[in-house]
């Protein structure tokens, strides 16, 4: 059977907890208060449409999508940050399995710092597929 959005969320959340990597966690929907200094995660879940294998129109939807971490802090400087951000990454390798078929699909990336106020940033990516 296929994993639903909420079952794929759920399962790289559950991973992400599971790495117990000490960052306070900013869950979408929830309430929070950053803290005064240190690393803090920002979690976004974005599924696609996924890729419908078109052979009828019951047929198989593979699903897929990106799962985002930022990683955020006061503004420090920026080595403190990237290593906040490798730490996540390396929870989250090519190949780790989320739910049923569905795995990461490709080596995590990030992007470059934003600083926002009195905010830095660095966005994770997670590509799922199945």
């Amino acid at each position: 059977m296929t994993p639903t959005n909420s079952t794929i969320q759920t399962a790289l959340n559950d991973i992400l907890v599971a790495a117990d990597l000490g960052y306070d966690i900013s869950w979408p929907g929830l309430p929070f208060t950053p803290p005064d200094s240190g690393e803090w995660l920002e979690v976004t879940f974005l599924p696609n449409r996924g890729v419908d294998d078109r052979l009828a129109n019951d047929g198989h939807v593979s699903p897929q999508g990106i799962y985002q971490i930022a990683v955020v802090s006061r503004p420090q400087p920026e080595i403190p940050l990237r290593q906040a951000v490798e730490s996540v990454a390396a929870a989250f390798p090519k190949g780790t399995p989320v739910a049923g078929n569905v795995r990461v699909a490709y080596p995590p990336y990030s992007g470059s710092v934003r600083v926002e106020g009195d905010r830095m940033r660095v966005v994770l990516t997670i590509e799922y597929s199945e």
